[in-house]
């Protein structure tokens, strides 16, 4: 990736960095605060949300870093007016739908509680949809860094209005679900105002592109998307309706991706999806032009996450009381299935699918995949009936999603699957991670019998000093990393 390229990847990751953070610190005062009952209530309306927004997006985030590339300059503020007033007209739809539906729904997740949490949440998508693609646009015209401003401003006020007022006032979740809702008005509002940022000098040329192509690019995105999020969801509707609030607040807090893979694999796909648009549009050789950058991504994305993953896995239990308390440890077991994924989406295929044309092949391995994941967990929940069983369900299934996907990339360059993937340096950063985790964690549990905060601080500072060291040895450079950073150009 170039050194522009970089630069932009890390205002990004910042920005998702700091969102993480809050919103971690976030889930730890509620965890502490609400019984599992109230939490899981407040997690399963979050999860409500999160499931329909994909529908209700249509696709459209993605069509911005799509057709910017690709238009005239002065084009550019009437295509971003266009999308935007079309997320408006979406997200009221969707707002309406949550008000009016939310006994239903409360009936199908078999949670009472739902109805009222869901209506005073219920003004949250219109405000929030029309903030839809705001990393496309900045993206786009390499304004990255108001991207990292937007998330750090927006969490914060996030964390002021949801976490701090129950910890300090020891108020309940309907009250967290209004500061929820006070803080997605301040990002709408903050989102409007950066969307046009960047082009705010530029000329308001009538954009020549039709809401017809734009549907034509996003559709087979949505039809993707709903497999998608059937895919993604189908273990927390299980969980959620067969086993009981409290379980899903348990699956909740540990059926989480670690969050560092999420930044900095999003932060390049935030990147390079334009790049790629470009790419594309231009006509270059893939085997030449793109199939450097995709090694070069996946080979600093591996030095940075693989690390991270393995210290996860073998302290799960350890970073799960450390954030969420004792009672939340079982949540540990989840953690550890979901971190197995890790190991296999260390790069961002999506917009080079997209923006080479194979959306229907995209498409498809997302519906077969959901339509396996739904048949297979329905199984399990009529035989085993094991949360866990879902978990490892799902998860064998993601993984299988992500070799379909890497089969096209690899047809798509012209290379076997294996040459796709850096395997020489996943060995070098996997064996000795594991063997020095392993002697931390026996050294530090079993011999010392430390206090988990105690063992999570003094293992990483442990850890990396051990792993640097190590890295000097075997000459795996991370100083690379840093330098395009460190550039003034």
């Amino acid at each position: 990736m170039s050194t522009n390229n970089t630069k932009q990847a890390a205002w990004v990751a910042i920005g998702s960095l700091c969102s993480f953070g809050f919103s971690i610190v976030s889930s730890m005062i509620l965890s502490r605060y609400f019984n599992k009952a109230d939490y899981g209530t407040y997690k399963q309306v979050m999860y409500v949300y999160n499931t329909l927004l994909t529908i209700f997006t249509l696709g459209l985030p993605k069509a911005f870093s799509y057709f910017l590339p690709r238009v005239e300059l002065g084009q550019s503020k009437s295509l971003i007016r266009k999308i935007t007033i079309l997320f408006f007209l979406l997200g009221g739809v969707f707002s309406l739908i949550l008000f009016v539906f939310a006994p239903q729904i409360a009936i199908f997740l078999k949670n009472p509680d739902l109805t009222k949490a869901l209506r005073v949440f219920a003004i949250v998508p219109f405000l929030m949809l029309p903030t839809m693609g705001l990393d496309g646009i900045l993206a786009t015209f390499k304004q990255t860094k108001f991207l990292a401003f937007y998330n750090i401003l927006t969490n914060v006020f996030k964390l002021l209005c949801v976490a701090l007022p129950v910890m300090i006032w020891d108020l309940g979740y309907i009250e967290a679900l209004l500061g929820f809702v006070a803080a997605s008005f301040v990002s709408f509002v903050l989102a409007l105002y950066l969307k046009y940022y960047p082009v705010r000098k530029q000329a308001n040329d009538k954009c020549l592109v039709s809401y017809k192509e734009i549907f034509k690019f996003s559709i087979p995105l949505l039809t993707a998307s709903i497999w998608g999020i059937i895919i993604s969801s189908a273990d927390q509707f299980f969980i959620s309706r067969y086993f009981g609030k409290e379980i899903f607040a348990d699956f909740s807090n540990g059926s989480m991706e670690l969050p560092f893979v999420g930044m900095i694999v999003g932060a390049c796909a935030t990147v390079l999806s334009p790049v790629f648009s470009r790419m594309s549009h231009e006509k270059v050789d893939p085997k030449k032009e793109i199939y450097p950058l995709w090694m070069s991504v996946f080979e600093k994305t591996a030095k940075l996450i693989y690390p991270l993953v393995i210290y996860c896995l073998i302290f799960a239990d350890v970073v799960m009381v450390v954030l969420y308390g004792q009672k939340y440890e079982i949540s540990s077991n989840y953690f550890r299935i979901k971190l197995i994924t890790n190991f296999f989406t260390l790069i961002a295929y999506g917009p080079l699918i997209i923006n080479i044309g194979k959306v229907k092949y995209y498409s498809n391995v997302h519906m077969i995949t959901a339509i396996i994941v739904v048949g297979l967990e329905l199984l399990s929940v009529k035989t085993i009936h094991s949360p866990y069983a879902i978990s490892w369900i799902s998860m064998l299934c993601q993984v299988g999603k992500i070799f379909a996907m890497l089969f096209l990339v690899s047809k798509f360059f012209g290379v076997k699957l294996y040459k796709l993937i850096p395997i020489k340096l996943i060995v070098q950063i996997l064996i000795p991670s594991i063997a020095i985790l392993l002697f931390e964690r026996w050294l530090l549990l079993d011999v010392f019998q430390l206090g988990s905060l105690l063992v999570l601080f003094v293992s990483i500072a442990l850890y990396a000093a051990l792993y640097f060291c190590y890295s000097l040895i075997v000459k795996m450079d991370y100083a690379s990393l840093l330098k395009p950073l460190l550039s003034k150009k």
